[in-house]
Formats: structure tokens, C-alpha cells, sequence
């Protein structure tokens, strides 16, 4: 997916989950992207939330309305910047993480940083992930992530 132009920035978008909760991302931007299937609107959110054991950023990348990806704050993430989404894969019911080290990583996301999970955020209950991990300023490479799921996701839809 290539991003194109900027088509707004805010604040305060809110985004109700299919659970019911109401999320607030204090900043946004929201792109015009392309890809095989034409143009999209891309919108990636800035927040923060409670997430392993103490409040980090989050950001959620929604392509036409749908979020497509999910990204969290490293522990280092306020020097470093880096924020991580875990890879998913299919299994047996919908997707799963991609087990870190046991499994290899999916050839798709080679293109990609990718790292251990448990390697950048030490808490009780991280998950034992492999995960994208990016600057929270890089917003290509965090659109190219959320493109490549959406496209796995509109692949499933069609067979």
C-alpha cells in the first residue's frame, strides 16, 4: 500500500470497539493510499493506554474504517520511539501471534524489523511474539503493515 497525501489531521478521535469501548486517540492523521484495488483512506491514531503493567503508547492504523493493525510502546519507547505490533497468523480459529523463537518467521514480513516481543517489553503476561517493530514517526512502514494484513484479511473474504 503507498501512501499518497495527507488528507487531514486532528485530535480527540474517538473509535468505539466492537466490545462496546469507547477509545480516545489524542492525535491523528489520515492518508489517501493506493493499492491493487484502488484508493483507500488510511487514519492512524495516537493514544496511550494501560498495556503489560503500566500506561504506553498505543497507536491503531485503520484502513477504510477498519483497524487493521495495533502497535504498543516498547519499554524504552519514550527515548527510543519504537512501538511493536505482534504478527499474526492463521490458525485454528481466525488469526494467532506468531510464536517467538519457536516458530520462523512468515517470509511476508521479512521486509520488516522484525523482534521479540518478551525482548522489548519485560512485564508479567507478554505474550512469547514475534513483532514489527518501528519508530512511531515512520507512518509508511506502519501503513505497510496494516496494508499487508488488510490485504491477508480481503484475501480470506474471497475465498
Amino acid at each position: 500500500m503507498q501512501v499518497l497525501r495527507i488528507m487531514n489531521v486532528g485530535t480527540n478521535y474517538q473509535y468505539k470497539w466492537p466490545s462496546g469501548d469507547t477509545e480516545i486517540y489524542k492525535h491523528w492523521v489520515e492518508y489517501v493510499a493506493l493499492d491493487k484495488r484502488g484508493e483507500h483512506s488510511v487514519r492512524i491514531g495516537f493514544g496511550r493506554r494501560p498495556a503489560y503493567g503500566k500506561e504506553r503508547v498505543r497507536v491503531v492504523v485503520w484502513i477504510d474504517d477498519y483497524p487493521q493493525a495495533e502497535f504498543i510502546g516498547a519499554d524504552d519507547s519514550e527515548t527510543s520511539g519504537e512501538v511493536l505490533s505482534e504478527i499474526k497468523v492463521p490458525g485454528e480459529r481466525g488469526e494467532r501471534i506468531c510464536r517467538y523463537p519457536d516458530e520462523p518467521i512468515p517470509e511476508r514480513y521479512i521486509m520488516f524489523n522484525v523482534v521479540g516481543l518478551p525482548l522489548r517489553v519485560q512485564a508479567k503476561g507478554v505474550h512469547n511474539a514475534w513483532a514489527v517493530s518501528v519508530n512511531i514517526a515512520d507512518h509508511k512502514t506502519m501503513v505497510a503493515v496494516a496494508g499487508l494484513r488488510c490485504l491477508e484479511w480481503w484475501i480470506g473474504q474471497q475465498v
